[in-house]
């Protein structure tokens, strides 16, 4: 399975950690995440763009 790894801002708690990792998981083409409040990998079929943009939506930046 192809992994992404992401550089993550904003997230200043483990309730950040725990809100990214969640609206990751619920995405189908996710397999594994594994999240700290500097970075993300993300295993799965989900593209870079697709997971900046979830992690966007909650008020983090991410990239690449």
């Amino acid at each position: 399975m192809p992994s992404i790894e992401l550089k993550l801002m904003g997230l200043t708690c483990n309730g950040c950690v725990n809100k990214v990792t969640e609206a990751l998981m619920q995405n189908d083409q996710v397999e594994s995440v594994d999240v700290s409040q500097e970075a993300a990998t993300i295993t799965g079929s989900l593209s870079a763009d697709e997971a900046i943009e979830i992690i966007e939506n909650l008020g983090f930046e991410a990239e690449e």
